[in-house]
């Protein structure tokens, strides 16, 4: 019988690494899983704010993990500071935008390595450690970038149609161990990285064209959560669109 089928939707009892967790998205997603019942694993690169998000997050048995997850080694000191992991959410990630005439190297190697690398290397870590529990359900924080392409964001859009299809086969692979693969697919939502793209994009306007009106990360933090809980234990190697309807017509 499923343990959870009392309240399929809680998280009660469960380890659950969050990266990205001092902020936007991540930090949502760290708040809403402390409140379903889960112990948090907190990974961010700001110690002041993720400890900030750790001190109030709710219950108890929760911990922060100061790293950036583009480096080895912290990606090492990670897998060595976790249990075996319930859930996983793979929230870190960079925005930046450029023009096809103006991507560089350094623009292209800075997106794959916050945005594709860290989150792939990392889960090829926990898997290899068995830190991943049976059972387990891994969300990876994507884009609807990937269908909708909107203008310089030709790498970004890339670094998450990569991650999604690299998800799809991940899904495939730890199967046989009950393990879950899923991603969430953003539309715009208003958090500190979208803000940091207004000098560059009218996102406010963008934000505007969603038919059911703007997003708050608390919104794809419940997605986020949905797929966490027992509640969607026949659901993987799928992306969840969280976009406000902005793609319905292209979908």
């Amino acid at each position: 019988m499923n343990p959870h089928a009392a309240n399929p939707f809680r998280l009660d009892g469960r380890q659950v690494l969050v990266t990205g967790a001092s902020s936007g998205i991540g930090e949502a997603a760290a708040r809403l899983c402390a409140r379903m019942g889960a112990q948090v694993v907190a990974c961010g690169r700001n110690a002041d704010r993720l400890d900030a998000v750790v001190a109030s997050l709710a219950g108890s048995g929760h911990r922060a993990q100061v790293g950036d997850l583009t480096d080895p080694a912290a990606r090492q000191a990670l897998v060595d500071a976790v249990p075996a992991l319930d859930g996983c959410v793979f929230s870190a990630g960079v925005a930046a935008l450029a023009p096809m005439r103006m991507v560089s190297q350094r623009h292209i190697d800075t997106l794959f390595s916050v945005n594709y690398e860290a989150p792939m290397l990392l889960t090829q870590a926990l898997l290899a450690k068995r830190r991943i529990a049976p059972g387990a359900s891994l969300v990876y924080v994507s884009a609807l970038a990937e269908h909708t392409a909107p203008f310089a964001t030709g790498i970004y859009s890339g670094t998450k149609a990569a991650l999604t299809a690299t998800v799809r086969t991940l899904a495939t692979e730890v199967a046989k161990q009950g393990i879950r693969a899923n991603c969430v697919s953003p539309g715009y939502v208003a958090t500190p990285m979208m803000e940091s793209l207004q000098s560059v994009m009218n996102s406010g306007a963008k934000m505007e064209l969603a038919p059911l009106g703007t997003i708050e990360a608390e919104d794809v933090a419940a997605g986020i959560a949905y797929l966490l809980a027992s509640a969607s234990r026949w659901v993987s190697r799928t992306s969840l669109a969280v976009d406000a309807g902005l793609t319905l017509h292209i979908r």
